[in-house]
């Protein structure tokens, strides 16, 4: 069922009302002039009356559904007849049923004690006003749409708006300098941080290029010749490291790890990839570190990049077996700064045994 609908069957129900109001009990009739104008028991009139109260009440629940209005809830306590003061908030039911009883709207207004300002607006918001005896002056609610449309549009400032547009025109072009600035900044950021790991990787390979230099002459060999016995030495550097991290090891419960050890074994694997790089010619000028989810996994990633085959190596994959070995390091625990400290340490122990044949 539509609003249309719903209307009409409003419109058919306030007519029957209006019928029914015209219409006389001889009963009450009776009964008035020794009551003083009260109904008589068992009114048919009055019981038809309370019958098209509740299928009214039932039609406005309907429109107030259809319009998108809530529905308010039922009254729980009774209304009291007439000729009792009455405290019950007025309900479309009561007013139906005391208009039953024949008093008109000025009796019901002050026997409810309701202002009649309030009393008028009752009747409007429920569709009540010229619904018994005369005819409705005032035409069905408007629906929304046309509510709508009489709703004036709202003055627009138009010096306001252009300011709020200047402001923000200006807001946007601030923060476009900002977001340039913090590009610069990493921009610049970067090339600083590829100048210092440049100075302190160049003088690694120096010191390193010297000792393998060294070797190579002492021994009568090339830096070439050892490739193979080089790639192993790495493997097995790692491994020690490995073993002095302890981690690995799920089958035993004290891990007394001796953080110098370990960073000693660590700093072997990184004389030998030095080594590597001189040898095949390639240079790490700025590192990156690349991180595994675990120690382990950094581990054995590192393992699996020197272990590549020969044909396969290239300087791509030796810079990422030298950021996999400083992803190792942070992992670990350990600093740059320690590993360059523990690096030179190390270095000179080096050199003292070559020129004591070791």
């Amino acid at each position: 069922m539509n609003l249309e609908e719903v209307v009409q069957e409003r419109k058919v129900l306030l007519k029957s009302v209006t019928n029914l109001t015209e219409t006389k009990c001889k009963s009450c009739e009776i009964h008035s002039s020794k009551a003083g104008n009260k109904s008589c028991e068992g009114c048919p009139i009055l019981s038809e009356f309370r019958k098209l109260g509740d299928k009214l009440t039932v039609n406005l629940n309907k429109m107030r559904i259809l319009r998108g209005q809530p529905v308010p809830r039922k009254q729980i306590k009774k209304v009291k007849i007439v000729g009792e003061k009455m405290t019950n908030k007025l309900t479309t039911e009561t007013y139906h049923r005391l208009k039953a009883q024949g008093l008109t709207d000025s009796a019901i207004r002050k026997q409810l004690g309701i202002e009649s300002n309030k009393f008028y607006k009752f009747k409007k918001e429920n569709g009540l006003i010229g619904a018994y005896g005369n005819a409705a002056t005032k035409k069905e609610e408007d629906t929304p749409a046309l509510r709508e449309k009489e709703v004036s549009a709202p003055k627009v400032d138009n010096d306001r708006v252009s300011i709020l547009e200047k402001e923000l025109n200006d807001i946007k072009a601030h923060l476009k300098d900002a977001m340039s600035f913090i590009e610069s900044l990493k921009t610049e950021n970067a090339s600083l941080n590829e100048q210092l790991w440049g100075n302190r990787l160049q003088s690694l390979y120096a010191k390193q290029a010297e000792l393998e230099n060294f070797i190579a002459r002492k021994h009568g060999i090339s830096i070439h010749d050892y490739l193979d016995e080089q790639q192993l030495s790495i493997l097995v550097e790692l491994a020690e490291s490995a073993n002095e991290w302890q981690g690995f090891k799920y089958w035993k419960l004290n891990k007394n790890v001796d953080r110098e050890k370990l960073l000693e074994e660590t700093v072997d694997v990184l004389h030998l990839i030095l080594a590597r790089g001189i040898a095949l010619g390639w240079k790490v000028t700025a590192a990156k570190a690349m991180r595994n989810q675990s120690i382990t996994g950094q581990y054995k990633a590192l393992i699996q990049s020197v272990a590549i085959d020969k044909d396969a190596e290239s300087k791509f994959t030796y810079e990422e077996t030298f950021n996999l070995y400083v992803g190792l390091v942070e992992m670990l625990g350990f600093t740059w700064t320690e590993v360059e400290a523990a690096y030179l340490k190390k270095h000179q122990e080096n050199i003292d045994r070559q020129n004591n044949d070791y």
